[in-house]
């Protein structure tokens, strides 16, 4: 029997059978990264993505922690670098479509995280029944766009939320070129909804 069998359930096809595989996208994605990751960020990269078995992740985490190939500090994982050479030499091993999709949900991961730190949402429930949604873009401590909006329920509102954190920017944009009576800040972004 293969020792090395990784458990399956909750893998797709095509996703990592094979512990040492594991422990190579773990250091491929600690890699290709230029700031260190969560547990949680790795976690809805690669279980999220159906590529690995969450026990199958803890357990790659642990030995490459033993084998000092990766370090964990205040909860966030980073690649040492003995980690980074092998990374570089067993890479091309994991299957190209395991490497994209994983790089690919990565990128999209902290690129939402980063806008949800700049386009902040609040969702109160009223007295009256119907939920408030308070959508906020602030600089630092300048607050540059902020409205509230009533939602009649709380699927709605979390809905909207979504919305405002991927499309923040775009909504202030078209604001502010209504409001300045300026079409030309809004044409570009109204074009490409209609695409």
């Amino acid at each position: 029997m293969n020792n090395n069998y990784a458990f399956s359930a909750g893998v797709r096809f095509g996703g990592l059978t094979d512990r040492t595989e594991i422990k190579i996208l773990i250091c491929y994605l600690l890699s290709g990264t230029k700031q260190p990751l969560t547990e949680q960020q790795l976690i809805d990269t690669i279980v999220g993505q159906e590529l690995v078995n969450y026990f199958e992740l803890q357990d790659a985490l642990s030995h490459l922690i033993d084998q000092q190939l990766i370090c964990e500090e205040n909860g966030l994982y980073r690649i040492t670098e003995d980690g980074r050479n092998i990374s570089a030499q067993l890479e091309k091993v994991l299957p190209f479509s395991v490497r994209e999709r994983a790089h690919k949900a990565l990128i999209e991961l902290l690129q939402y995280e980063a806008l949800k730190r700049q386009n902040k949402t609040k969702i109160t429930p009223l007295e009256n029944g119907g939920f408030n949604l308070n959508c906020t873009i602030s600089d630092g401590s300048f607050v540059l766009f902020s409205f509230d909006l009533y939602m009649p329920d709380e699927k709605t509102a979390h809905t909207a939320q979504e919305s405002f954190i991927k499309y923040g920017q775009d909504i202030f944009k078209c604001v502010l070129g209504i409001t300045t009576e300026n079409p030309k800040i809004y044409k570009e972004i109204l074009e490409n909804l209609n695409k």
